[in-house]
């Protein structure tokens, strides 16, 4: 019996020690493109009804994102995520009796491997700051594409164009990269809220000249796909877990 409680005391710390830490990490992702990417001029020139020029995407875009993260060491952690960011365009025409309205969407599905830092730590609610470096594997959806025509007079469609629009070479896949900054810490028990803020590159590899940009509906003039970099900032709650 005593040998038996000796193996077990020597036992027990391994068992322990071989848990494997979780962190599951979802919440808000928002995205804006900056710079002087196409995407972000209107979707139809004001001084034509007739000429494509953009996609409208100059304003915040919404998204969620999903990561797992797994401490390494007391500093470092690894992980894998996925993040969705929800393109949309809106414009308006008014006309004398017509209004027109214009809307362009987008999805972009990334799949991304993190490898985060953290370099301070607070005395408040255990509390970090860090700091991370996302590769991304990106996927871009078809636009979609909505054009009403509504008479004022009566408040009705009178016209209606909904449609997929397909922008070859397809499918769209690119290579990206994001870095970010951002804090953490303990909200109560195993919750724990985080907040960043990052700046990237959406097409960093893979890029297509014949394609044209990357988020533009159609190629009007298009000679070659730029660059498309990218502010974001995500608002994320955590929950620890421990795996035996």
């Amino acid at each position: 019996m005593r040998c038996l409680c000796s193996w077990a005391m020597l036992v027990a710390p391994v068992v322990v020690s071989a848990q494997v830490s979780v962190e599951l990490t979802g919440g808000l992702a928002t995205t804006w493109l900056v710079g002087n990417n196409p995407a972000r001029t209107p979707i139809i020139s004001r001084d034509t009804a007739q000429q494509a020029l953009g996609a409208g995407f100059a304003g915040v875009q919404p998204g969620v994102a999903f990561h797992v993260l797994h401490p390494l060491a007391p500093n470092w952690r690894v992980g894998l995520g996925v993040e969705q960011t929800y393109f949309e365009g809106l414009q308006r025409f008014r006309l004398r009796v017509v209004d027109i309205y214009l809307r362009y969407t987008q999805t972009a599905t990334s799949v991304a491997a993190t490898v985060e830092y953290i370099p301070v730590r607070f005395p408040l609610a255990r509390g970090y700051a860090f700091v991370s470096l996302e590769p991304r594997w990106t996927s871009i959806s078809r636009g979609h594409y909505v054009y009403e025509q509504v008479d004022t007079r009566q408040g009705r469609v009178i016209d209606r164009l909904d449609t997929l629009i397909s922008k070859p070479p397809e499918p769209v896949y690119r290579f990206g990269l994001v870095g970010r900054v951002g804090i953490g810490g303990e909200l109560a028990g195993p919750w724990h809220f985080r907040a960043n803020v990052g700046f990237g590159v959406l097409n960093l590899l893979g890029r297509r000249p014949e394609r044209g940009e990357l988020l533009t509906p159609v190629r009007l003039g298009e000679t070659d796909e730029q660059y498309a970099p990218i502010l974001v900032v995500a608002l994320l709650l955590q929950y620890h877990l421990r795996l035996p």
